[in-house]
């Protein structure tokens, strides 16, 4: 209990935790009084930080085929793919950006799409979100590698920021290249583009050390987000045999990101995912409602399977004690009972 105090100290005193530091916190076992006290630190730091305020984000999957990264976690890799080519059309674009929207509490929409993806289409697509997106909602991009010149388009043309990951075991269990995965990131930041990432797909058969590793292969982009993502056992999915983590495994994993990550200077806010109220209790404060195409997925519109709607995620976040919905222009909606009635959560 001496280390897990000295460690939790540090951090409460303004300092950063260490590879060392962080592997110590990720081997404490998930179920015990420590890592209740892992989760408890991460919360209310996270919590202090932010005037204990949660941002809903939106995701649609504007494009879909079957994927040449091939990822062995993901619905959508073209060795085992039951999915066809699609692009989603205005209307239902239009339509899905006014259920997310209609409240004008969400913070950010991603718009989604494959590794390889039509570059003028997402261009076009971008250009309508942003006409049809309340100004206080940021868009924000969830694309394969690109390179600078194209993340500057993206850029120019409404988006705030993009989520880009370096996947545990990429090359491995993807066809993909790290290097050419962390090149995206730093690509993005010349852009002038934010910059959000993730632990992820972690399943049981990684290893503390895999995940240290991919946590501070990044810390120093310059990101203004982290998050920790539990892979879902897709079914036809090589990697399906292997099953997935607890949630709680999945809140002490996001309980050290938090901690890891408090002092980094842009950083805001943490993510899990898929949404869960443990990993609420443990340094987590966004939540993302999807709709349409969602790689953990075999249904073709998430939101009739596996996605949260923003109603669910508001109410998820009342439950969880926090007392602001936050903006996209950084400002707070007190989140009361009243609040809920109002916007029918």
């Amino acid at each position: 209990m001496k280390r897990l105090s000295e460690i939790l100290d540090k951090v409460r005193g303004g300092g950063r935790m260490d590879r060392a530091d962080s592997k110590f916190l990720l081997e404490i076992d998930e179920r015990s009084y420590a890592s209740g006290l892992v989760r408890a630190a991460a919360s209310s730091v996270v919590r202090s930080a932010t005037d204990n305020a949660a941002i809903i984000l939106g995701q649609i999957g504007v494009e879909v085929s079957p994927c040449p990264a091939d990822c062995k976690f993901c619905t959508f890799g073209e060795g085992h793919t039951r999915f066809e080519r699609s692009k989603i059309t205005d209307e239902a674009l239009s339509q899905k950006i006014h259920d997310f929207c209609k409240d004008g509490d969400l913070y950010g929409l991603y718009l989604m799409t494959m590794h390889t993806y039509d570059v003028d289409f997402y261009l076009n697509t971008v250009r309508k979100a942003r006409r049809l997106a309340p100004p206080a909602t940021q868009i924000w991009a969830n694309i394969g590698d690109t390179d600078a010149d194209v993340l500057k388009e993206i850029k120019k043309n409404g988006v705030t920021g993009i989520y880009h990951v370096l996947r545990l075991r990429e090359g491995a269990d993807t066809r993909l290249k790290p290097e050419n995965r962390l090149k995206t990131m730093r690509n993005a930041i010349d852009a002038g583009l934010e910059l959000y990432t993730c632990i992820e797909p972690i399943g049981p058969e990684h290893t503390n050390d895999e995940i240290v590793e991919n946590l501070f292969a990044t810390l120093d982009l310059g990101i203004v987000q982290h998050a920790a993502m539990r892979r879902v056992a897709v079914p036809g999915s090589p990697l399906f045999q292997y099953g997935q983590i607890s949630e709680l495994r999945l809140a002490h994993i996001v309980a050290v990101v938090a901690l890891a990550t408090a002092r980094l200077p842009k950083m805001a806010y943490i993510g899990t995912h898929e949404p869960n109220e443990l990993s609420y209790l443990a340094g987590a404060n966004i939540a993302t409602a999807e709709s349409g195409a969602n790689p953990r997925d075999v249904a073709l519109d998430t939101a009739k399977g596996r996605g949260r709607d923003v109603a669910d995620c508001r109410k998820m976040f009342f439950e969880c004690g926090f007392t602001n919905l936050r903006r996209g222009d950084e400002s707070n909606i007190p989140l009361d009972f009243g609040y809920l009635v109002k916007t029918r959560a």
